[in-house]
């Protein structure tokens, strides 16, 4: 079963935010886009110069995967596999520090993968979810 989750962003091509498959919710990579197109953590300086705060992306991805959990009756807890996507392996310390304030040492298998870009230039990480489906 797919699903368009209501009140999600909606996603830039047709795929589904979730696909419920047996006992598990595969939820689409998500990233720091905003409704309107803008992506958080992001900035421009003064001479157009780009910064980025993986940290407050991760945070709004965080939030964005615990929301779309919770309209399908789920939660953090029922997380079972992590994909951490990042543009530059340089931001793993502040995307690790920020990842540890969400989950314990015993909480979901992660991989991280460095990649060379993701689909706009201001986003740094993106993150895939492999869910247990609630009952």
């Amino acid at each position: 079963m797919s699903a368009v989750v209501p009140g999600a962003i909606k996603p830039l091509a047709n795929y589904p935010d979730l696909r419920r498959a047996g006992g598990l919710l595969f939820l689409s990579g998500m990233s720091a886009r905003q409704a309107d197109g803008t992506i958080a953590g992001s900035a421009r300086t003064a001479d157009g110069q780009a910064t980025y705060d993986v940290a407050e992306q991760l945070r709004v991805i965080l939030r964005k995967i615990g929301e779309t959990l919770a309209r399908n009756g789920g939660s953090f807890g029922d997380i079972v596999d992590v994909t951490v996507f990042l543009t530059d392996m340089r931001h793993y310390r502040a995307m690790n520090d920020e990842y540890n304030m969400w989950f314990a040492a015993d909480g979901p298998a992660r991989t991280t993968v460095g990649v060379n870009e993701l689909p706009h230039p201001d986003m740094v990480v993106e993150l895939k979810v492999v869910a247990r489906a609630p009952a």
